[in-house]
């Protein structure tokens, strides 16, 4: 074994220092305590220490930083490193190179973590200084990662969680600050020479800002921590719309800063160009845009100067940028509007709102060719039916003034796309609506600039041809727009005698007014001003403080002989008087009489809890149910204490059913009651919180269902809820207006049956499995009342086929009597259906509007598209709805028809998911059973839809017949194939029907 170990070379180290010595001798420093030098951490070995005096180069100034320095002497090294030629011409830590990166590392690995928890802000923040470069917010995010894949490979160590604290707060404080962007470049434009470096150095550090590696790395981090025990807060890193108007602000704090004579001026519109380019790829699109425009315009001194440079900006960013810019801001004002429309901000002036808006459109399409052309492009798609009419209104202003020549082009589109058979025949009514509003507000404004050119548009085939279409159109909607916008432009263009009219009762209702007045508004682009003042009233009138009640207004009682009591009004005692001549005197009973008289209340039964062995145990501050909606709502936020959030979540659905017409304390607090509603979460598992909670929901709607009903379906298709908010949302609206129709509860609209399960030992616990259940436990109601609809459509089309497969034993049939109990109630008069009123306008097309927007701004990254579970709890709550109000229901065909379209569309996603196909066939067949007393319009007006759906409906039910579509067998192939029968059963007999009509007036 000897023979394997061979001595190669022998060095001998002596203490004395000789002239051929390669070796220094260093002076011994004084010993630090623990607050200046922190302990190495745990596994790094020790290295010799280097003094501060020797630090003389950037070489000394990185082996300094890796030999444990004292605060003192790292202070000093910072203040160097900070300098642009701190220890040399030709070093700067801001330039990318190799020793720099070991400097930055030797910073984030070693530095960082020993002195981070024990110096002050102010040294904390120089620290950062040397870290806000390209290479130092990468060393940063590297290092979190890979503490991160440390703690996920192996038994996560405390000190391994303390480093990954230390590293996040860093994080945070490196990237807090608006400017972080601009630093960074003019960093880059100052220490690095060469254009192609500055640029790769460029290009690294908005990959990692803005492609979301920044945002994946905190967010993950935050989970570590947060599972470790600690309480750490959430930062605006790790949510991706936060840190998209964070990179919003940066960019327009980059067009602020930057320097007009700059000689790179033309480089820095490039860079800043490319983050906004890179920015949208994160995915929120608009809470970038609204960070950027809403810093542009804050009131700052380089404002004008920054609105002036987005001109150059636009004119370097790549073109289909400038496209998601456009259509991004214009979906932002749209929101804004919105909003405040639908906020009770009726006092906001009309023309503030459009005035303001369009300054900002016109702040990108004043000089950018390909900003109007594009902006016409979009305006002539049915995709801007998500637009507002205020939006619409002022998109025209901007182009009126930008480029007055593309109107005429945006009319031509707008009229080609208005009168097309295929548009009219498929496009969902609000997408055509929104052209014809776009239309009328264009052919207004070309009317007042160049009237000639109006009049050769509407003597043009074409429009004469759209018009002709639009009129022979079996939809009444598509009818009705062709008739509006005829006579609207025919006022603008023939004289009073030769104008079009159609005399009928539809063209003179509010409505077609509206549409009517379009022409006429004469609309101009305000300034950006008007703008921040509109926001300023918006927030005004939607945050209106409300007045904090006194200290005694919940507890003031009644005034009883002019004095205002605080506790129970005592009942007045009969006085007894006696005469005596001109003197009434009163005479009081004797106290011990009345006594005598009082029965003594029972002793009152002992409190379990007072029983209790332990006295600290006892639970003295109970609390209450809450009495006021006020309390209620506080009591809902209450994340502490358990007992408080229970008590009200369970008395909320009473408590504001009763109030709902007590005063106007509901409707005051409706949508914020509604709102806070919409996003409760559970902290503490309380048993039936969804039930409790839609239970609430629903009480909300039914307070004001004419506010309400819109207000919740723009809910469900806003903002960043859950798949199970979205769904109890739904599953609220479609219950209420079942329960407005009449039905509670009874056999359409159950309450859920209590868990009667004899083996508990084989159910998850409540908390995992409302998680891990096939069915979702928000939408239970809401699935038990469509199977019972189900049920009652299809038990008479089974009776029905049974009496015609034995007709042959007629003679033989026994005649059933009915009770006579049941005879006199179905004399009884029923209650008016109120929902057959309101569907329409409170939960119908407020419903569809929002669904077909949604489709329109994110198409398949829509969650109603690749979450096939709220698909089919949203049309399950359109036909609920529609089967509630029957077939009472005002506007019946136009209800009919837009929801047999949806249907239709539906197909290609029904024919891939079983569950999506059977909502679809339940919907339909729901759709013939309401119009079951109405065959002949059927045919007459949709024998396009009726045609479709039959011959779709054969085909669904051979592929289930064949066992294609699912696994053969199944449950759900036998719920398809009876909803198919009935579908086809619903068809033949309105075909039949009719042709007998047909028939007998031929030889009648």
């Amino acid at each position: 074994m000897a023979d394997f170990m061979t001595a190669v070379k022998t060095v001998h180290k002596t203490a004395e220092k000789t002239e051929d010595s390669s070796l220094t001798a260093i002076s011994s420093q004084p010993v630090q305590d623990e607050k200046s030098a922190p302990k190495a951490r745990a596994g790094v070995d020790d290295v010799e220490k280097t003094p501060f005096a020797s630090v003389a180069t950037p070489e000394d100034a990185l082996q300094y930083l890796r030999s444990q320095p004292d605060a003192d002497g790292l202070i000093k090294v910072l203040h160097r490193l900070n300098k642009r030629h701190g220890f040399s011409d030709d070093f700067d830590l801001r330039a990318p190179g190799p020793l720099q990166a070991q400097i930055i590392n030797a910073l984030v690995a070693a530095i960082l973590p020993a002195f981070w928890p024990v110096v002050e802000q102010n040294d904390k923040s120089l620290l950062v200084s040397c870290l806000r470069t390209a290479a130092g917010a990468n060393a940063l995010v590297a290092r979190a990662k890979l503490l991160c894949d440390n703690l996920s490979r192996s038994k996560s160590e405390d000190v391994d969680h303390q480093e990954l604290a230390v590293i996040l707060s860093a994080i945070s404080e490196a990237f807090k600050s608006d400017n972080i962007a601009f630093t960074v470049w003019s960093g880059l434009v100052e220490a690095v020479e060469s254009d192609v470096k500055r640029q790769l150095a460029w290009k690294d550090f908005v990959g990692l800002v803005a492609s979301g590696k920044l945002v994946a790395t905190v967010a993950r981090a935050e989970d570590f921590l947060t599972a470790k025990g600690g309480s750490q807060s959430a930062s605006s890193l790790a949510s991706g719309a936060m840190c998209s108007a964070w990179l919003g602000r940066n960019i327009a704090v980059f067009l602020q800063q930057s320097k007009k004579d700059d000689e790179n001026m033309t480089n820095s519109y490039t860079a800043a160009a490319l983050l906004l380019s890179k920015s949208f790829g994160l995915g929120y699109g608009v809470s970038l845009v609204k960070g950027f425009f809403m810093s542009l315009i804050s009131h700052s001194p380089g404002e004008v100067e920054a609105i002036g440079r987005l001109d150059q900006l636009l004119t370097v960013l790549p073109t289909y940028t400038k496209r998601q810019l456009l259509e991004t801001k214009l979906r932002w004002l749209s929101e804004i509007t919105d909003e405040i429309s639908t906020s009770k901000a009726s006092d906001l002036n009309s023309k503030l709102q459009v005035g303001g808006t369009a300054s900002l459109i016109d702040l990108v399409v004043k000089s950018d060719t390909f900003m109007q052309q594009h902006l016409v492009q979009f305006l002539a798609d049915p995709v801007a039916s998500t637009l507002t009419n205020s939006i619409r209104r002022a998109c025209i202003a901007a182009l009126a003034k930008a480029a007055p020549n593309e109107l005429e082009t945006l009319l031509e589109r707008l009229m080609s796309t208005f009168g097309e058979k295929v548009f009219i025949d498929h496009a969902p009514i609000v997408q055509q609506e929104g052209i014809a509003q776009t239309l009328l507000l264009a052919a207004g404004q070309i009317h007042r600039t160049s009237p000639m050119a109006l009049l050769m548009t509407a003597r043009s085939s074409g429009h004469m041809q759209s018009v002709s279409n639009r009129l022979h159109s079996s939809n009444q909607k598509a009818r009705w727009l062709g008739m509006v916008v005829g006579t609207s432009l025919s006022t603008l263009v023939d004289k009073a005698e030769s104008r079009l009219s159609f005399g009928t009762d539809e063209m003179v209702t509010e409505e077609a007014k509206w549409y009517q007045g379009l022409v006429k508004l004469e609309d101009k682009v305000g300034t950006v001003a008007d703008f921040r003042k509109l926001l300023e009233t918006g927030r005004a009138v939607i945050k209106r403080p409300r007045k904090a009640p006194t200290k005694f207004e919940h507890q003031k009682l009644p005034i009883i002989n002019g004095k205002q009591t605080f506790g129970p009004p005592k009942p007045p005692v009969p006085v007894q008087t006696e005469v005596i001549g001109d003197k009434v005197t009163e005479i009081e009973d004797d106290e011990e009489d009345e006594d005598d008289d009082l029965k003594p209340y029972a002793k009152p039964d002992s409190d379990p809890e007072d029983s209790d062995e332990d006295a600290t145990l006892v639970n003295r501050n109970k609390p209450r149910p809450p009495v006021y909606i006020r309390d209620l709502m506080r009591m809902l936020k209450e994340d502490q204490d358990h007992d408080k959030f229970q008590m009200a979540i369970k008395h909320a659905p009473a408590l504001i059913r009763r109030k709902s017409n007590f005063g106007g304390e509901v409707k005051d607090h409706a949508e914020e009651l509604a709102l806070m509603l919409c996003d409760l979460r559970d902290p503490f598992e309380t048993q039936s919180f969804d039930e409790l909670k839609l239970q609430a929901l629903i009480a909300v709607l039914l307070s004001d269902v004419k506010t309400m009903g819109p207000w919740l379906s723009r809910q469900a298709f806003a903002g960043e809820y859950s798949l199970s908010q979205r769904c109890i949302m739904l599953s609220a609206i479609g219950l209420g207006g079942r329960e407005l129709a009449g039905y509670k509860e009874d056999e359409l609209n159950p309450a859920l049956p209590e868990n009667t399960t004899s083996f508990p030992s084989k159910r998850l616990p409540d908390r995992l499995h409302a998680i891990y259940s096939p069915t979702n436990s928000s939408v239970k109601r809401l699935e038990s009342a469509s199977k019972n609809v189900e049920h009652q459509l299809i038990k008479p089309l089974a009776l029905s086929a049974a009496d015609k497969t034995t007709s042959h034993l007629d003679a033989v049939k026994v005649r059933t009597f009915s009770s006579r109990m049941e005879v006199e109630r179905t004399k009884r008069k029923p209650a008016a259906n109120q929902l057959a009123k309101v569907l329409g306008e409170s939960f119908f097309f407020p419903l569809m509007t929002r669904y077909q927007q949604e489709l329109a701004a994110y198409g398949s990254g829509s969650v109603f598209v690749s979450a096939p579970f709220v698909l089919v709890t949203f049309l399950k709550t359109l036909a609920l709805l529609f089967h509630a109000a029957g077939p009472a229901t005002l506007n019946l065909p136009e209800i009919t028809t837009a929801f047999w379209d949806l249907l239709l569309s539906l197909r290609v996603q029904a024919i891939s998911d079983i569950s999506v196909l059977e909502a679809v066939l339940f919907s339909l067949l729901t759709l013939l059973e309401i119009n079951a007393d109405f065959k002949q319009r059927l045919v007459q007006e949709t024998p396009k839809q009726l045609t479709e759906t039959q011959q779709w409906v054969e085909l669904v039910f051979e592929k289930t017949g064949g066992g294609n579509l699912v696994t053969e067998g199944s449950d759900e192939e036998a719920r398809v194939r009876t909803l198919a029968a009935g579908v086809l059963m619903k068809t033949r007999e309105i075909i039949e029907a009719y042709q007998k009509m047909l028939v007998g007036n031929t030889y009648g």
